[in-house]
């Protein structure tokens, strides 16, 4: 799977909100062990106070802001607001077999499906997860995730009282979906703002306080922080297009916002898309890739060993055992060739543009999508969509069972805003990795070599495996040259094997 994606500059610049952009002062306080302190030509970073031996935790935490990509829910069903897996083993595999053609493979293990259910262990009352009270359709794995959600944002983003399609929150959502779906945690965060500013007495003078203290994590005007597509730069034409898009984000964000909070409102958005702009930046810059595991492949290896001892055994259960075997390796060979013609960009949320040369091949699972159903609006070619899906049921049909087995289930993919990692600076050989063990967002950080008190906590914003030049080149994105000791000695080396090509 991918690594984690980091974005997070440095500099001295000055936002469009006159904060600077590597805030003023160190925010929030570190977990315990850990503090926030000035890191020489870094701004802030994260240091150890206590002792951590190697491969164990150092800290855990919750996100600030966190949401599942839109594209990932076409595969997984989770809770949206600890993303957490949620619903029925059937529930799971109806969001990855929704299309109608699969309609005779649900029909045809919907019974055997439901006997599996006790293994999975969602036998709970919160089987079918949780449903906004308010009728929008938003799930979650229980009351209580429901209504922190409420309490944290959802109470001024819930479209579920509303019957117009003109709505400026509706449109806000469509916007978000059509353009960058980080628009959407960005409606969730100002709409947490609201929230605390109204629990601190209200106003402006409160928003505007609150503001300044999400800033304090590296941010920039979404325009500068943003990659372009790829095979191309930053043009007037890309900055046009961007400021457009925010400008557009901030006029209907605006109007949703101000029939329920005037005075907060009027602070968020005094300087047009100035601060939802600044926000997006934030997130480019801070938010990493929230990957929680499927608990379904586990489930699958299980049932199907204990299926083929029975069917080996000779008894009078044999038969029974054999022919469910033979479902569940159809279900299983489904399952594997929906994954190889969606699993993509679009439902992990991951985008890469390091290697323009492999930009060919993620257009593949994008058009094959649009062949599934969705509607074609990038010029995808419909025959080579149908090749690819064609050729993907080939690959599939060789599979082994054991093949199947091994194969990975989709997991949650979405973004997130934590305030420890984005305190924590980049090195090319990190004393730290960030993991997210458990059935939800809750992210754990883990020491890969022993830590003492005052030492920096740094992981890697990109993948390691990289040469020195092409880590260079992925680290320019974030605005700056790394110089830590692997960086020098391998520069070092090159600079020597060049001398002797020269002599």
């Amino acid at each position: 799977s991918r690594p984690f994606l980091y974005r997070k500059a440095l500099g001295g610049m000055t936002s469009a909100c006159g904060v600077p952009s590597v805030g003023t002062a160190p925010g929030p306080p570190g977990p315990p062990g850990c503090e926030v302190r000035a890191s020489p030509s870094k701004g802030y970073g994260l240091f150890a106070t206590a002792p951590h031996a190697a491969n164990a935790q150092i800290f855990a935490d919750e996100p600030l802001f966190v949401m599942q990509h839109t594209g990932n829910r076409r595969v997984v069903a989770a809770c949206a607001h600890c993303c957490a897996f949620i619903g029925s083993l059937e529930g799971q595999l109806s969001a990855i077999f929704s299309e109608a053609r699969f309609t005779p493979v649900m029909a045809s293990v919907s019974d055997m499906v439901r006997g599996w259910e006790a293994s999975l262990g969602y036998c709970g009352p919160a089987a079918a997860g949780v449903r906004c009270s308010q009728g929008c359709g938003e799930i979650y794995c229980s009351e209580a995730c429901r209504d922190a959600q409420f309490r944290h944002s959802h109470n001024l983003l819930c479209v579920g009282p509303i019957d117009r399609e003109d709505h400026p929150l509706i449109q806000y959502k469509y916007h978000a979906l059509e353009h960058a779906d980080t628009l959407l945690l960005a409606a969730q965060a100002i709409a947490h703002l609201v929230n605390r500013a109204k629990a601190a007495g209200g106003g402006r003078d409160a928003t505007r306080r609150l503001m300044a203290e999400l800033l304090c994590f590296c941010h920039a005007p979404f325009r500068e922080a943003c990659r372009p597509p790829p095979g191309r730069g930053k043009d007037q034409e890309f900055y046009a297009h961007t400021d457009g898009l925010l400008n557009r984000a901030a006029e209907l964000l605006f109007a949703a916002l101000r029939q329920h909070a005037p005075e907060e409102a009027a602070a968020l958005f005094e300087g047009g898309a100035a601060f939802l702009s600044e926000l997006m930046g934030l997130f480019e810059y801070n938010n990493i890739d929230v990957e929680v595991p499927s608990p379904l492949g586990s489930l699958f290896v299980s049932r199907a060993a204990a299926l083929d001892a029975a069917a080996r055994s000779g008894t009078h259960e044999a038969a029974r055992a054999a022919s469910e075997l033979q479902m569940l390796e159809r279900l299983l060979r489904e399952k594997e060739w929906v994954m190889k013609c969606v699993w993509g960009e679009e439902t992990t949320g991951i985008f890469d543009a390091d290697d323009e040369a492999n930009s060919s091949m993620t257009d593949v699972p994008a058009a094959i999508t649009n062949a599934m159903g969705e509607v074609d609006a990038e010029g995808h070619d419909p025959k080579l969509a149908s090749h690819a899906m064609d050729d993907a049921r080939r690959a599939v049909e060789q599979m082994s069972l054991q093949q199947l087995l091994e194969a990975p289930w989709p997991p949650l993919h979405g973004t997130a805003l934590f305030a420890t990692v984005a305190r924590m600076n980049h090195s090319c050989a990190p004393n730290a990795k960030i993991e997210f063990p458990s059935n939800s967002a809750r992210l754990s950080a883990i020491a890969l070599s022993p830590l003492s008190p005052g030492d920096e906590m740094s992981i890697s914003y990109i993948r390691q495996e990289a040469d020195v030049k092409e880590r260079k080149q992925q680290l320019l994105e974030y605005g700056f040259v790394c110089s830590c000791e692997r960086c020098l000695r391998e520069d070092s080396a090159g600079v020597r094997k060049a001398g002797k090509r020269l002599k």
